[in-house]
């Protein structure tokens, strides 16, 4: 008989520790709860909030339901705004999608403000349409293409969207707006003709413009080379006459030497070169030969042959010699 009943106390015993730790367990899991290092948590006592826990471990509470646990998702979320048409300042119709990222910074207010992560999404998909809107109202369609040597660009655009909506989002919903950005530039079909238009129309006045400013620098350099070749001509010219005139002079003062040395022999020369200007082979011409230089194409006395005769073939030297 005391075996049984020593087992039956053993079993016993036994049965009302797992029962302790049961109940412990269960006192443990409804006074203290564990936060992960992704997640805030509000404790809400009779449905009023009165701690907000933003670090990682194990906190105490009172059991439920004189204080309940509100967890915050802390991670980083990404989302897209809804398509829409907007207007820019010159009154053109587009259609800009644009992706947001964003994180929970308050969570008491975003408890009393928004609760769910959905519901924030959707209101914070609305501040930045409205952020869209009136950033693309203030500029006009040519500031939203990629062109050269533009003063806006599409980086400037979207940080003035993230400044104007970030601070309604952090003041209303206790959201962190960390970035947003342009994903596309969409034009509704009906204005993509005309835009195509437009802008071929842009592209043939540059192109006119830039050929007009061709043609005038092709000018303006022609024009140069032609003023420098004619000053190179002029000077060229000068040069020719100054060596011209210089030459002549030299001749001239040849001709004088020769002449001053023997005078009847220089006029003898002139004659006979005048004779051979006027007289050549195929020339028949009537002259009176007693005047000159015609005399010499005859022979006044017969020692005059004689006398030219023994002169010599070629040209005749002047020596300086009578």
């Amino acid at each position: 008989m005391s075996e049984p009943s020593s087992s039956h106390l053993r079993t016993l015993t036994l049965r009302l520790a797992l029962l302790a730790l049961v109940a412990v367990g269960v006192i443990a899991s409804a006074s203290g709860f564990i936060l992960s290092e992704t997640e805030h948590a509000l404790v809400l006592r009779f449905g009023k909030p009165v701690r907000v826990l933003d670090q990682p471990g194990f906190y105490l509470r009172l059991p439920f339901p004189l204080e309940q646990i509100v967890r915050v998702d802390r991670r980083l979320q990404h989302a897209d705004i809804r398509l829409s048409e907007t207007l820019t300042r010159d009154q053109r119709n587009v259609i800009v999608p644009i992706f947001f990222t964003w994180r929970v910074a308050d969570p008491l207010l975003f408890h009393t403000a928004v609760r769910e992560l959905e519901t924030g999404r959707t209101k914070l998909d609305a501040l930045v349409t409205s952020a869209r809107n009136s950033v693309l109202g203030r500029h006009d369609f040519a500031d939203l293409l990629m062109t050269e040597a533009k003063a806006i660009s599409l980086a400037d655009l979207e940080k003035e969207m993230h400044a104007l909506a970030k601070g309604d989002a952090a003041k209303q919903l206790g959201i962190e707006l960390i970035s947003t950005g342009i994903t596309q530039i969409q034009l509704p079909e009906a204005n993509t003709e005309s835009v195509f238009r437009r802008m071929r129309a842009e592209r043939k006045r540059e192109a006119t413009q830039y050929r007009a400013e061709g043609r005038a620098k092709a000018a303006e350099m022609k024009a140069e080379t032609d003023k420098e070749a004619t000053r190179l001509i002029a000077d060229a010219k000068r040069q020719a006459e100054e060596m011209r005139g210089k030459a002549e002079g030299e001749a001239s003062t040849i001709y004088a030497t020769a002449h001053g040395k023997d005078p009847q022999f220089y006029k003898f020369l002139r004659e006979l070169q005048s004779l051979r200007t006027v007289v050549d082979k195929n020339t028949t011409v009537i002259l009176d030969t007693s005047v000159a230089p015609f005399q010499w194409l005859k022979a006044k006395e017969p020692g005059a042959v004689a006398e030219r005769e023994k002169l010599p073939e070629g040209p005749v030297v002047l020596d300086g010699t009578p």
